[in-house]
């Protein structure tokens, strides 16, 4: 444990993370009681910006390294800045124009090998909805308190986390204990300090149930699992969820009965028609804090369109909900304005680029547009 030897341990680590990061990304299988499948060195597609702000970070990568983007990205040098401050991975290009599948920082992610959506998803993109996850990311702000609310396996949670950044907070609900170990195991890959995972639904009640969990050791579809209101086994089969033989007890929380140490500024609720439970639950909470609310409402998208949500919304939350994409709504305080308590300014912008209208779809590209500061 002397200094050269812990110095040179801790520069290991940073070369690993940085310059010496294996290139090829790789898929493991593993599992005792049921198959897992770990996912090493994903990259592309990027889950995060982090990559590009280790440009200015030190050989730990906790503190400035006395180079600035202002400095080494002025033009004035140059079509490649100052050239000083490049080597073989830190570049003007994942520096400067935030080219960040260029030095993504790698991550890792271990899931239920048998789950045909989240785990499937999360292996091979490294998040559940790309479009979304970046969608997310331009509503928060370093520093900020996020709510993912039916976290499944962590991926929303982990790049929402690393967008908030360490004076942040993501707390993260996953009622079933098998997803929520998986949740766990996640933010732990990622080195997450920063988000706070809970094994409990949010309902309109405190309460424990006993309730159906989904068979891990068969294909199947987790994330379509109801903590209330669970169809019966037949009926679930026909939407690929086939159930353990035995039950488990799962814990049901009411949001208002939680406490935070900073205002909210991003709900997401992905609840398998629990969302109006947990709005009803938490009536106070949203009141005070007035955050921006991304909801999966497949309701609302039925035909005939059922608007209980919306309505709910407006008349005990005085908030209005739109179409965001498909199955999800956007819900904000009646009375916001754009970058006043509602949409980042610019965000109409962004989404031009998730829904496909415009073709550069980059997570750089997204965020630079609500978030000017990272292209100085």
């Amino acid at each position: 444990m002397n200094s050269e030897n812990t110095s040179m341990f801790t520069d290991c680590l940073y070369k690993l993370r940085t310059r010496l990061r294996p290139k090829e990304k790789v898929v493991y299988a593993g599992g005792v009681h049921y198959p897992t499948l770990i996912v090493t060195n994903h990259q592309h597609p990027p889950v995060s910006a982090s990559g590009a702000a280790w440009c200015w970070l030190d050989n730990r990568g906790v503190g400035p390294n006395g180079l600035s983007p202002e400095q080494c990205c002025d033009s004035k040098w140059g079509p490649l800045g100052m050239e000083s401050c490049w080597d073989s991975h830190f570049t003007f290009d994942l520096c400067c124009k935030g080219d960040v599948s260029l030095g993504e920082l790698p991550h890792f992610f271990v899931g239920p090998a048998y789950d045909i959506n989240v785990a499937n998803a999360v292996r091979q993109v490294g998040t559940f909805d790309l479009g979304q996850s970046y969608a997310l990311q331009t509503l928060c702000r370093r520093g900020d308190t996020v709510l993912d609310i039916g976290a499944n396996i962590g991926g929303f949670t982990v790049p929402l986390a690393e967008r908030v950044g360490p004076s942040g907070e993501v707390h993260a609900f996953e009622p079933f204990r098998k997803v929520y170990q998986h949740l766990n195991a996640n933010i732990a890959l990622n080195g997450i300090a920063n988000a706070y995972a809970y094994n409990f639904a949010l309902g309109t009640e405190d309460k424990v149930v006993d309730a159906h969990v989904a068979d891990l050791t068969t294909f199947n579809f987790p994330s379509a699992m109801r903590v209330l209101h669970q169809e019966n086994e037949a009926e679930a089969a026909k939407m690929n969820v086939k159930y353990e033989k035995k039950k488990e007890k799962l814990t049901v929380r009411r949001l208002d009965g939680l406490e935070f140490s900073s205002r909210i500024t991003l709900i997401k609720i992905d609840v398998e028609f629990m969302e109006l439970d947990v709005v009803l639950g938490g009536l106070e909470t949203i009141r005070r804090h007035r955050p921006v609310m991304w909801v999966e409402n497949e309701k609302y998208f039925d035909s005939p369109s059922d608007t209980t949500f919306v309505d709910t919304m407006l008349k005990k939350a005085d908030y209005k909900c739109q179409p965001i994409a498909r199955l999800e709504l956007l819900c904000l305080p009646a009375d916001a304005t754009e970058g006043d308590g509602g949409l980042p300014a610019g965000f109409h912008q962004v989404f031009r680029h998730l829904s496909g209208e415009l073709s550069d779809l980059t997570l750089w590209k997204a965020l630079s547009e609500v978030d000017p500061a990272l292209t100085r």
